[in-house]
């Protein structure tokens, strides 16, 4: 069988059932596991933007969604070449990947007629269940069921003390509040989510809103960035100056977004991640970079 993916937490799930040698392309996005990177890249954004500020990336996404442009190219002739067999997609963000009906699309235009399997996971549960629905459409069935309770295992909800009010912050500038299966997320790790309730998409909000809310950890975890390029993010002064404010009085984390962000298998580790700082615990190990953060003392005085 032949795959494509232009979804990371697709080509994150064929992998784990398995079947990642069957896989023949990818998005420029699909980086894990280490291995993935080596396949050829059939989807790329139109605008390499990612090491520009974040408000400077958001005013540039809403413009284009604005105006109905897709934030992606498919590349016809790289189709054309490899013509899959299945192709994974989503039908959920047109931020975050090509829709459904874009690859309908391209493959039309291209002459291929892959299987195309789209998925719009909104909670946590519809995440485990896209991990049978991708077994089932690459012929792992059971070992996509046997995978999907265990992930649903892993999340369930312990209660191990008083809930610590927690907010998972999914864009820096504006501040945006994770929703969608981050919620059920928090709830699973024993803990309040500050924010919207599950299958809600994320809210736009401020800084001095989310002080408002008075949340006792910020899980900082902005979509599309690692750790270090939160950290960039977060050494501009200004933007530095807004969440030392904001969060004076509570605890601040960093962590990778692909444990919050990517609807796959480690959304178990992220809730297992968020389980243990809510006790306090900022120290591994723990399965994704995390590294606790301090806004510089002038900029929380200022």
């Amino acid at each position: 069988m032949r795959i494509v993916s232009v979804l990371p937490s697709a080509t994150e799930i064929v992998c784990a059932l398995g079947a990642g040698a069957d896989l023949v392309g990818r998005s420029a996005e699909c980086d894990y596991p280490p291995a993935v990177r080596a396949l050829p890249v059939v989807m790329r954004p139109r605008t390499l933007d990612a090491a520009r500020p974040s408000d400077e990336i958001d005013r540039r996404v809403r413009t284009a969604r604005a105006a109905g442009e897709s934030l992606y190219d498919l590349e016809l002739d790289q189709l054309r070449r490899l013509r899959p067999d299945v192709l994974l997609t989503q039908d959920l963000c047109g931020v975050c990947s090509v829709t459904e009906a874009e690859v309908t699309a391209a493959c039309a235009a291209a002459g291929i007629a892959p299987t195309v399997v789209s998925l719009t996971p909104r909670t946590l549960a519809d995440v485990w269940a896209s991990v049978e629905t991708v077994g089932r459409a690459i012929g792992r069935t059971e070992r996509a069921r046997r995978l999907a309770r265990s992930l649903a295992a892993r999340a369930g909800e312990r209660a191990t003390g008083p809930p610590a009010r927690v907010a998972v912050v999914e864009w820096l500038d504006p501040p945006i509040l994770a929703g969608l299966w981050t919620p059920r997320m928090v709830r699973a790790a024993g803990a309040t989510p500050v924010g919207p309730e599950e299958g809600a998409p994320g809210e736009r909000v401020t800084w001095p809103q989310i002080a408002a809310r008075r949340p006792e950890l910020i899980v900082l975890s902005p979509c599309s960035f690692d750790l270090a390029r939160t950290g960039r993010e977060l050494a501009a002064p200004a933007l530095a100056a807004r969440v030392a404010r904001a969060a004076a009085r509570s605890r601040i984390v960093l962590a990778d977004e692909a444990y919050f962000s990517r609807p796959g298998p480690r959304l178990a580790d992220g809730i297992e991640l968020l389980r243990a700082l809510r006790v306090g615990r900022t120290e591994g190990p723990f399965p994704m970079p995390v590294r606790p953060y301090a806004a510089p003392a002038e900029e929380v005085s200022a």
